[in-house]
């Protein structure tokens, strides 16, 4: 009886020890965080007990090339809650890089390749990790790289009369819970290249936090100046760390020249309307091309970017006369397109060469 008691009670208090004891537990985004060495640091670290001397062994691998990166952090004071290491830990880091090809990538641009990957994080007590391990978490994901970011609208070099007009672009590829957009317009000045002016002249818009890959011309901001050049770039980031960046576009408002006052109704030559701002379909694409080849049937599919997951079905089959064609591709019963969607085109003429076409989808009146 007495055993058993004392059995029990030992039970007891060990219980009482572990729940005493602090708990370490691991934040980590591996779609954000995993995509280059420094961002790697940033994995927050939780501590529910009292301040503490630790280090930090972080160990990237991949399936199928093994370890790639090995990253000592000389010790640190973790503190009670959630915090990120240091910055002076940071800085006096040990990187070590595995022997294979996707470490040599990695060690040379500071960047994941694409890989399926494990990132996993081991926390020990004191100076070194050989001491008591205090917490060990690890965290999967197989890593696809951003594709890069298209700008849509204004359409680069362009010349529209819009003095207020909306910018679209292609959302982030593959997606990120959490990412927003930021954009950046400025005037050109003379002499300037727009790389230059983005970085050196006062924005007409700095707009951050938008969710959409799309910006209606701010109410606030003053409406652009016609025969005036104008550059802009959009950025993709979450909580301030960019993800991604789109090339860096010009367009200038002169509207005697505006490429998008033509009637709607107007079979324009498919090489000025793939040259041109964005083309407004309602209810149907009409366009005009010279076939110099036999009759056939024209390649193309469409695609939508305002929703990139969305898959484009039931396309009409278009018959090309040898010579000149006026082309009608009624759209107005299939349910892949939705009213103030943007798409785009792509087409492969008989002679081989290819064009884009994008286009906002209007509903027919």
């Amino acid at each position: 009886m007495k055993n058993g008691l004392r059995l029990l009670m030992t039970a007891l208090f060990g219980m009482l020890c572990l729940q005493g004891k602090a708990q370490y537990t691991f934040t980590f985004i591996p779609e954000v965080q995993g995509r280059s060495i420094d961002n790697i640091y940033k994995v927050r670290i939780s501590n529910t007990g009292s301040t503490t001397t630790a280090n930090l062994r972080i160990v990237v691998t991949e399936a199928q090339a093994g370890a790639v990166v090995t990253i000592d952090v000389p010790q640190f004071q973790l503190m009670p809650g959630s915090g990120t290491i240091p910055p002076a830990a940071v800085y006096h880091a040990a990187v070590g890089f595995g022997n294979n090809k996707i470490a040599t990538i990695i060690r040379q641009s500071g960047y994941f390749p694409e890989g399926d990957y494990e990132y996993c994080f081991q926390l020990y007590e004191g100076g070194n990790h050989n001491s008591e391990l205090l917490g060990e978490q690890c965290f999967n994901y197989e890593l696809e790289p951003f594709t890069n970011m298209q700008l849509i609208s204004p359409y680069d070099e362009d010349k529209i009369c819009d003095k207020r007009p909306s910018f679209n672009w292609q959302p982030l590829i593959p997606s990120v819970n959490g990412a927003q957009y930021r954009l950046l317009l400025v005037e050109v000045k003379d002499r300037q290249q727009p790389v230059e002016a983005l970085r050196m002249n006062l924005a007409i818009i700095n707009q951050r936090d938008i969710p959409m890959p799309m910006l209606l011309y701010p109410s606030i901001a003053n409406e652009l100046v016609e025969g005036k050049q104008y550059a802009w770039q959009v950025t993709a980031y979450q909580n301030e760390l960019i993800l991604a960046q789109s090339e860096i576009w010009s367009f200038t408002v002169d509207c005697e020249k505006d490429t998008t006052t033509l009637p709607v109704e107007a079979f324009r030559n498919i090489d000025d309307l793939t040259r041109g701002n964005f083309y407004i379909a309602r209810g149907q694409l009409l366009f005009a091309l010279q076939n110099n080849y036999a009759k056939a049937d024209l390649t193309y599919s469409i695609r939508c970017l305002t929703k990139p997951d969305q898959t484009v079905k039931k396309l009409p089959t278009v018959s090309l006369d040898k010579g000149y064609n006026e082309v009608t591709i009624d759209l107005t019963d299939n349910t892949s397109f939705k009213d103030g969607y943007y798409y785009i085109m792509d087409v492969k003429l008989p002679d081989g060469t290819r064009k884009q076409l994008r286009f906002i989808y209007k509903q027919a009146e």
